[in-house]
């Protein structure tokens, strides 16, 4: 059951990552949605967390600090994402997603008393070579003030990814395994009050024909974040290795994102990228070892 979950998380976050592809795609020249798309993302992931926790209703205020946290993480990962796609490579963005969870993995083997063995290295340097071979292609010049930018973007990608995996771990350990839902749904409505509040300044003219037209992918990109962290949390309640889990989300989602984008965006692999999509597979292997 395991690894069914296992799949099911890596499914759920390649979504992320087209919804805000479609989203970039259908308002590539429109101006300040930014704001826009980081509020209805976070606002869909809250709701269909909200749905979770009546269902499974649990409350301790102490998890509230915790909420607050992943909410600024959230912040800063969906609005990093955004920027990223629209200022710079996809590819390269999907990239820098990815190679954040298999951060998480070295956090666990620091601080978290995870087992580093022989196969979990041979993995993780598999791991890094597929996901160069996938992503690391030739790109278009662009200016050095574009570069600054996406590359600002980037570490927002980074610090919100790693630190939101990071903290959810670090509450379910604190309570038992305790109130996962109320520190998710109470986590993303902090995340959607703090990206209104970043959102205040923003010039709001083209936000009602945005939202009308396009607010089906935000939609999808936050249920899918919902979805995706229900499987992750489960996973940590049976104590999989962080060894395991983020490295194994990293691949999976990086080759059905690749997939999915050769069906539906009709993006044309390089061979070295099939090539490293097998290097992705051997990857797993190894970190299931």
């Amino acid at each position: 059951m395991s690894y069914i979950y296992l799949f099911l998380a890596m499914t759920f976050s390649a979504m992320i990552t087209v919804g805000s592809r479609f989203f970039n795609q259908k308002n590539k020249n429109v101006a300040n949605v930014s704001g826009l798309y980081s509020i209805l993302t976070s606002g869909f992931a809250a709701l269909s967390w909200l749905i979770l926790w009546i269902a499974d209703f649990s409350f301790d205020p102490g998890v509230l600090l915790y909420s607050a946290g992943y909410g600024v993480c959230y912040m800063l990962f969906t609005a990093g994402m955004f920027g990223a796609i629209k200022t710079g490579s996809t590819s390269l963005t999907a990239l820098i997603k990815q190679m954040a969870l298999v951060g998480v993995s070295f956090w666990g083997v620091l601080f978290w008393g995870t087992q580093f063995t022989l196969f979990s290295g041979i993995g993780i340097v598999l791991l890094v070579i597929s996901l160069m071979l996938c992503l690391l292609v030739k790109e278009e010049k662009s200016d050095s003030h574009k570069m600054s930018k996406w590359l600002l973007f980037c570490g927002m990608i980074s610090a919100g990814n790693a630190g939101a995996s990071i903290l959810q771990r670090y509450q379910q350990m604190a309570f038992h395994y305790q109130h996962k839902n109320m520190f998710m749904f109470f986590g993303l409505t902090f995340a959607t009050l703090f990206c209104t509040l970043v959102a205040l300044r923003e010039d709001k003219r083209n936000w009602k024909d945005t939202f009308q037209t396009s607010w089906l992918f935000p939609a999808i990109a936050g249920g899918s974040s919902a979805l995706s962290n229900v499987f992750i949390l489960l996973l940590v309640k049976r104590e999989m290795s962080p060894a395991i889990l983020y490295p194994g989300i990293a691949v999976g989602g990086l080759m059905l994102t690749t997939l999915i984008a050769t069906l539906f965006f009709r993006e044309k692999l390089r061979p070295s990228q099939w090539v490293g999509l097998v290097v992705g597979a051997i990857a797993l292997v190894f970190l299931n070892l």
